[in-house]
């Protein structure tokens, strides 16, 4: 039997560090909670694919963050995709579930339904906000929308930003049952320096 099978992968995030190597990442599937997410909405198909994109990143990037934090996603623009955000919630204690939430302002007559929903967004930005509660400054980053994805945003933060090198490939769909959604995130976490050596000397 396959690990696999054993694991109910459905609305699932996994974290990873790959052996002797300074490379970690998360690995998420999301159907059910994106299907509760987008049928609160009634979103043309570029809108739903927006968010469902976002909903993903969000999965990957906000367990991250400390119990009872919050994270949000914002990508504003001039375009007719005028906003993305959603929000993760961290559990209010160790061993319970996340919580997402996502949502979207557009111009309905400017706005093309069926066609490529990236460029729709327009110039703007892509920013990441972490709420640590009562009486905290929240943390704010933003970086020009760049490259022909949410996910090429993310990475151009991490860059630019975190000066943390990421990478995320991420597949959704929207099948007759419902939405089928899943991502990985790549990340090169900064080299240790080396230990110092011990001294070889005998003992007097």
């Amino acid at each position: 039997m396959s690990l696999g099978s054993k694991i109910a992968w459905d609305d699932t995030v996994l974290p990873f560090q790959l052996d002797r190597s300074d490379i970690r990442g998360r690995v998420v599937r999301l159907d059910g909670v994106l299907d509760k997410v987008l049928s609160q909405h009634d979103y043309p198909p570029a809108v739903e694919k927006l968010v469902a994109e976002a909903a993903i990143l969000t999965a990957l990037i906000g367990p991250a963050i400390k119990l009872r934090w919050k994270l949000s996603l914002q990508v504003r623009g001039d375009g007719p995709a005028r906003l993305v955000a959603t929000d993760y919630y961290a559990p209010e204690e160790d061993g319970a579930p996340g919580r997402i939430r996502a949502y979207a302002s557009y111009d309905a007559e400017a706005l093309k339904p069926e066609s490529d929903p990236f460029p729709q967004i327009g110039s703007g930005y892509f920013a990441v906000l972490i709420d640590q509660g009562k009486g905290t400054e929240p943390y704010s980053g933003l970086t020009p929308i760049a490259g022909s994805s949410l996910a090429d945003c993310a990475q151009t933060y991490f860059a630019q930003s975190e000066q943390l090198p990421t990478r995320f490939a991420l597949s959704f769909r929207k099948e007759p049952d419902g939405w089928r959604a899943g991502g990985v995130m790549l990340q090169k976490m900064p080299a240790m320096p080396p230990r110092p050596k011990e001294d070889g000397g005998e003992a007097g």
